[in-house]
C-alpha cells in the first residue's frame, strides 16, 4: 500500500471510486451522480485548490482523501476539512485509511491550520468512522442533519 498525491490522470479512476462510493452509501445512493460535475471538482482541487491524498495497491486505487481549506466564519484562522474521504470496502481493514487520514493531519498543519473539521454524512459504517477518527484525537461535537427537499 503506498500513498500518494493525485494527479490530473488520476481524476478519471477517482471518479469511477466516486460512483463506487456514491452506490455504497444509503445517504447518497438515491441522489444524482454527475460524472462531469465530479470530475470538474476533482480538477480544480488538483490544480491547487486543495489536495487529494490516495493509497494504492499496485496500479489501483484504495482509496482518497479530498483536502481542502477555508477560514473560520468569525475570524482569519485557517480550518482544514476533508470533502470526501473514502477506501474500497475490500481495503478498510488495512492500513488505507490510517495513511490517508495521516496524511491529510500532516497537510493541514502544514497548510497553517489552527483547527482540522471532518465528519461523516454517508451512512457507511458511521460509528467505525467516528471511532477511527478519535483514534487520531479528533473529538465529536454537535450533529449534523440532512433534509432532502
Amino acid at each position: 500500500m503506498q500513498l500518494r498525491v493525485a494527479k490530473i490522470p488520476d481524476v478519471t479512476a477517482l471518479v469511477a471510486l466516486g460512483q463506487e462510493f456514491i452506490s455504497e452509501a444509503p445517504n447518497y445512493s438515491s441522489r444524482k451522480f454527475d460524472a462531469k460535475a465530479l470530475q470538474q471538482n476533482l480538477e480544480s482541487v488538483v490544480n491547487d485548490q486543495g489536495v487529494i491524498f490516495v493509497v494504492e495497491d499496485g496500479n489501483r486505487i484504495a482509496g482518497g482523501i479530498v483536502c481542502l481549506t477555508t477560514k473560520d466564519w468569525f475570524n482569519d484562522d485557517v480550518i482544514a476539512f476533508e470533502q470526501v474521504f473514502y477506501v474500497s470496502p475490500e481495503y478498510r481493514s488495512t492500513q488505507a485509511s490510517f495513511l490517508l487520514i495521516d496524511a491529510f493531519i500532516a497537510w493541514s498543519k502544514n497548510m497553517g491550520a489552527s483547527r482540522i473539521q471532518c465528519g461523516t454524512t454517508t451512512g457507511i459504517n458511521t460509528r467505525g468512522c467516528v471511532r477511527l477518527y478519535e483514534h487520531f484525537g479528533f473529538k465529536q461535537y454537535g450533529t449534523l442533519l440532512d433534509m432532502e427537499l
